[in-house]
């Protein structure tokens, strides 16, 4: 420590570091920024002016190295979080790392046993730490009695110059996937966790508009969780978010969990008992805050400092159940990878995905298919293209 304060360093200078370095800043009696690590000059170095951030490191390692160091974010690429987070945890650092926590569950798991071999905490980027995210969990969840089904429909248009911007993004090594593990695994955390955890999932995925990329820009499928309930979801950058067809549902006996705006941030209830919806709500808006658009960070950084104080787990040590939903739709989808996009350019696909975005095109044919299989409470997910044609 310095000063009594908790030196912290940032490994990776890309936008979302700047998201914790702003977090850190806001506790100004308990962290101290002392250093950043990139490859990159440029980004290091505007980072280090817009938060007088000291001292830069070409080499992460050397940052390892640091003894004022005691907790460290990793802002990186996905393949990165894994090797980094284990060597931090080796070198004593308490770890604030981004999602998705890594590429596997086999990683994952190994990040989770190298925080408890060596006594340091782990904390992962969620919106658990959302208070209106924790009210639905601890309060509202209970409420519903049995969960007879759900599910999650999420659209992130993204063009080819996304991707071109960063490279890591459409490649399978670096990223370990597309839409889902880039951008449907944030809220694929929050589902499982209302849910209680993944038993099993299987899926479809493929590429349709982003011949430029390796990864998929479109998957659906089916999720168990272990309540015994079952969901069904559907991702996509080929369109844009249209609140009468995407976001979340969780149907159980006695209401309804749900969402329609991007990202789940407005997540919202409702109970069938009316006495008790009122009640419940009551209290539910005096812990929320009407305009969050995200920016858990803060929640995030107070929770480690406090769990490092006070010698517990971090509301957030592990994000390893939707790599359950990611490596199960993976697997099964790449058999039907050939399959699915024959099938899906028999339809009326634009040219590119920004021609797309030009015409309004919100998937036509393909989402007249996708959206009622995928809201559809049965507990199978038929797909015409998975038998011999």
């Amino acid at each position: 420590m310095v000063n009594g304060k908790f030196g912290v360093g940032i490994i990776g200078c890309g936008v979302i570091a700047t998201a914790h370095a702003a977090a850190y800043k806001q506790f100004p009696n308990d962290c101290e920024l002392i250093a950043v690590a990139d490859v990159r000059r440029e980004p290091a170095e505007k980072l280090m002016r817009q938060f007088s951030i000291p001292h830069f490191y070409s080499d992460w390692k050397d940052l390892l190295s640091d003894d004022r160091i005691d907790i460290v974010s990793i802002c990186t690429p996905h393949h990165l979080h894994f090797p980094m987070t284990v060597a931090a945890a080796q070198s004593g650092k308490h770890v604030l790392c981004e999602k998705p926590m890594a590429i596997t569950v086999g990683e994952a798991h190994e990040m989770i046993q190298a925080c408890r071999n060596n006594h340091v905490r782990l904390s992962i980027a969620s919106e658990r730490f959302n208070p209106r995210h924790r009210f639905i969990k601890e309060q509202v969840m209970p409420e519903l009695g049995p969960i007879s089904f759900s599910w999650l429909v999420d659209f992130y248009y993204r063009d080819t110059a996304y991707y071109a911007a960063a490279a890591w993004r459409g490649n399978w090594a670096k990223s370990g996937g597309g839409v889902c593990a880039n951008q449907a695994i944030y809220t694929w955390d929050m589902w499982q966790w209302f849910l209680g955890g993944v038993q099993y999932a299987y899926g479809y995925w493929g590429n349709i508009l982003h011949p430029t990329i390796e990864v998929d820009d479109i998957a659906f499928g089916l999720v168990t969780f272990t309540d015994g309930s079952y969901g069904k979801f559907l991702a996509t950058t080929c369109w844009d978010w249209d609140p009468q067809k995407a976001g979340l549902r969780i149907f159980g006996e006695k209401g309804v969990v749900f969402a329609s705006d991007p990202w789940l941030y407005q997540i919202n209830f409702r109970l069938y008992d009316a006495n008790r919806d009122a009640l419940l709500r009551k209290e539910f808006e005096s812990v929320c805050d009407p305009d969050y658009r995200g920016g858990s960070h803060p929640w995030q950084v107070a929770d480690l400092i406090e769990a490092i104080r006070q010698g517990r787990d971090t509301l957030v040590p592990e994000a390893l159940e939707p790599l359950k939903i990611l490596q199960g739709l993976y697997g099964h989808g790449s058999y039907y990878r050939t399959r699915l996009e024959e099938w899906v350019r028999t339809m009326d696909l634009p040219p590119s995905v920004e021609e797309g975005k030009r015409e309004g095109w919100q998937g036509g044919c393909l989402l007249q298919v996708l959206e009622p299989l995928v809201k559809d409470p049965s507990p199978t997910l038929m797909v015409p293209f998975s038998g011999e044609q």
